[in-house]
């Protein structure tokens, strides 16, 4: 965590969950959460929602604005991008097929994409570097060409995944695989296709045979369009001079496999409750994604597991976090599955402000630690 991040958090703890004072009754959990909501709402988020998972009562939140062009209010059922969320998922499927004996961990990455990588590029990589985000592979995202035509106004631009490996393939790996850790999307894409090399299906068909049907997520999806099913939320950015929010909402989600993921809260916490209940992994592959290395970028302190993260807010809090352009949304899950909470903001924690980026994660701490 920066130093401006534990000043932000600091401060909304005081701002945002001030326990209620003896003088006072204390109001039911959920009016008490849905203050909190509207508290980071005033404090600048156009809109957000929560979902808050104690055991078997679950409370569906909602505040501020879906579409502020129109005023819409945001709704608790809204879909969003949920960006890096999508991570899990592909590492769940990744993780199947090593089950399935299909492939193993440590194979080589250039053994199973022939062709894929060029020669002698990433040399012993793995499949386990991938997913760990410890292979050294430089993030596509790091070259200022892929973010360009989006500043320029087109958000319709649209990048192939392979276009985008190759912009990284041109830039030198930035450590030897397995011996530190850089946050990388480059890593995602090649697990995807490995995916595709190993059972020789597309990515997209094995994400929804594997775990959007079974599982009946209905609301979320992988779009390679601008656009965006259903009722959602829109997403904010302040850019511009005079600065003004604009909407990124249908801004091409480029980031595919490692983060073009897109959901409401309600499906998201079915996915981590079936992943960290063992509907989607036997024992064996969920201490494998369990097996956490130090994160030396996240916005709170976080180990990085194989696509999932895990926090220490109060005991161990698994999940991961997604944030694109006009978003930014957590789910965080207990190891015992009982204790659940899903919190997503339309405004990108660049632009927001300090006081509703303190507000956010006081509220996100707060519905996941107050039992």
């Amino acid at each position: 965590m920066t130093a401006t991040a534990v000043r932000i958090l600091a401060a909304g703890i005081a701002l945002a969950v001030a326990a209620p004072t003896a003088a006072n009754a204390t109001p039911a959990r959920p009016h008490r959460l849905q203050a909190a909501l509207d508290a980071l709402v005033t404090a600048g988020a156009p809109g957000a929602v929560l979902l808050d998972r104690h055991g078997s009562r679950t409370a569906r939140l909602s505040s501020g604005h879906a579409d502020l062009a129109t005023q819409r209010p945001m709704r608790a059922t809204d879909r969003f991008r949920a960006a890096s969320q999508m991570k899990s998922f592909t590492a769940t499927v990744v993780l199947q097929l090593a089950e399935e004996g299909r492939l193993r961990l440590d194979d080589p990455v250039d053994r199973l994409l022939p062709g894929v990588i060029p020669h002698g590029y990433g040399r012993g990589v793995t499949v386990r570097h991938l997913l760990q985000m410890n292979s050294g592979l430089f993030d596509f995202n790091s070259d200022p060409r892929v973010i360009a035509p989006y500043l320029a106004g087109d958000l319709g631009h649209v990048w192939t995944p392979q276009q985008l490996l190759d912009i990284a393939f041109e830039h030198e790996p930035l450590f030897a695989p397995g011996s530190a850790f850089n946050y990388s999307d480059t890593n995602y894409f090649l697990a995807a296709y490995v995916v595709e090399a190993v059972t020789g299906r597309t990515f997209d068909r094995e994400l929804r045979h594997r775990i959007l049907r079974p599982l009946g997520l209905r609301h979320t999806d992988l779009p390679v369009t601008t656009a965006i099913w259903g009722p959602h939320a829109h997403g904010y950015f302040v850019m511009g001079d005079p600065p003004a929010e604009v909407d990124l909402a249908y801004m091409y989600p480029w980031a595919w496999a490692a983060g073009g993921l897109t959901t409401n809260a309600d499906d998201s916490a079915t996915f981590y409750r079936a992943l960290f209940t063992g509907r989607l992994l036997g024992p064996s592959m969920m201490r494998e994604l369990r097996r956490t290395i130090a994160v030396t970028d996240s916005d709170l302190p976080s180990r990085s597991g194989l696509g999932v993260q895990r926090w220490t807010p109060c005991g161990v809090a698994w999940g991961h976090s997604g944030n694109v352009g006009g978003y930014v949304v957590y789910t965080w899950i207990s190891p015992d599955a009982r204790h659940e909470t899903v919190l997503m903001m339309n405004e990108d924690p660049q632009t927001v402000g300090d006081a509703a980026n303190a507000a956010y994660y006081a509220l996100l701490d707060r519905s996941f630690c107050e039992r």
